[in-house]
């Protein structure tokens, strides 16, 4: 995870990783299977963290607004704590439109993301038939306003969007 936090998809090789790890690099492949399987496993761990800080967010919200001020809270405490984390994030999103495997993986990331979403927004009184809509509608402002947030823009700009973003989807949900 190191290696590809520091050097991206494009920089990952098995002897950088071999070397960080102080393993022989033939391990690498005969656990992960190929370069895609490596990166499929990283991708879990950033989901996997991604996810524990939103849950840690969405505790006892009961509006729309609510969970998405959650789910970008959460987002930003990741980014807050390591940076990398997100451009990593959008790094394979990049590289998942040309590879099936880490598309897959990435896929089933959000995948989760979605259910967990989803619940929350049902619990919310969102109505079933638009939860599915709703979710990719939360998931996609976060991750606009998370790329806004990489790319350095005005920080007064970025707050005053994100709390764009939180009063839509009250009023919308």
């Amino acid at each position: 995870m190191e290696t590809l936090l520091e050097e991206g998809y494009a920089g990952l090789t098995y002897a950088k990783v071999a070397d960080r790890a102080g393993e022989n690099k033939s391990l690498i492949s005969y656990y992960f299977g190929s370069k895609q399987g490596l990166v499929g496993a990283v991708a879990e761990v950033i989901g996997g963290r991604i996810t524990a800080e939103v849950l840690a967010e969405l505790r006892e919200v009961d509006t729309a607004g609510k969970i998405a001020e959650g789910m970008v809270t959460g987002l930003w405490k990741v980014m807050d704590q390591d940076p990398r984390m997100a451009r990593l994030y959008f790094d394979l999103s990049a590289v998942s439109v040309v590879d099936d495997e880490i598309l897959l993986a990435l896929r089933q990331v959000k995948d989760r993301w979605r259910e967990v979403i989803a619940a929350h927004l049902a619990e919310a009184g969102v109505a079933a038939d638009e939860v599915p809509a709703a979710a990719t509608f939360l998931m996609a402002g976060v991750e606009g306003l998370a790329i806004e947030r990489l790319e350095g823009y005005e920080p007064q700009r970025l707050e005053a969007a994100r709390r764009m973003f939180v009063r839509a989807a009250s009023a919308i949900l």
